[in-house]
């Protein structure tokens, strides 16, 4: 299995590659993306907001962001879940998103697992990104053993980080019957970040 890290927002359609298990495209702006983010946590709002929505539901993306949560910062909170949600419905076909936004300062996931859906896309707007392991590279015995907390590995040193502000697919264990799903995690630490998922859901 390999991975695939582009500026080209096309490139996402590789994820129906047999061999292609993450592919993480790299977005314009994200300096400013990330300093409203940073602005976010520092005025110690604390989001942890989920919902399921039909796309071009633009308004109900407005009305799930607190009201306390104005101006640029709502403005980039718009653009970045109608937009990621857009592009993951045509990708996959889907009518439905689900929608999890969260300001983090712990580990949400500290344990490294599959997640049980077809795929999933991750976009960390500031502080550390998600951490997962190359398929190659797992140690299934250790990830499957819950009282083992040692980091399943096979090798030393392959653990890998998404970058944050990077539009990542990750194909899950639910993908189809001959990929097990890509074994990841949240960054340990308390380092602050604001964490976006999108799911998508079929009928």
């Amino acid at each position: 299995m390999r991975s695939i890290f582009s500026d080209q927002v096309s490139n996402l359609t590789d994820i129906f590659l047999d061999d292609v298990e993450l592919i993480s495209i790299n977005r314009p702006n994200f300096e400013s993306i990330e300093s409203l983010s940073k602005g976010l946590i520092e005025s110690r709002e604390n989001l942890n907001l989920q919902w399921i929505q039909e796309i071009n539901n633009n308004q109900l993306i407005n009305n799930n962001l607190p009201l306390s949560i104005e101006g640029d910062i709502r403005s980039m909170l718009i653009d970045q879940l109608r937009e990621s949600s857009e592009t993951l419905s045509k990708l996959m076909g889907c009518n439905k998103i689900k929608f999890r936004l969260s300001t983090l300062r712990s580990p949400m996931c500290p344990r490294f697992h599959v997640d049980n859906l077809p795929c999933r896309l991750l976009i960390t707007l500031c502080g550390k990104g998600t951490e997962w392991i190359p398929n190659s590279h797992v140690n299934w015995d250790i990830l499957n053993d819950t009282s083992n907390d040692n980091i399943p590995v096979k090798t030393p040193g392959k653990v890998k980080r998404i970058k944050p502000g990077q539009w990542s697919l990750l194909k899950g264990g639910a993908w189809n019957n001959n990929y097990r799903g890509v074994v990841h995690r949240s960054p340990l630490g308390n380092d602050e970040r604001i964490l976006l998922s999108l799911d998508p859901i079929f009928n």
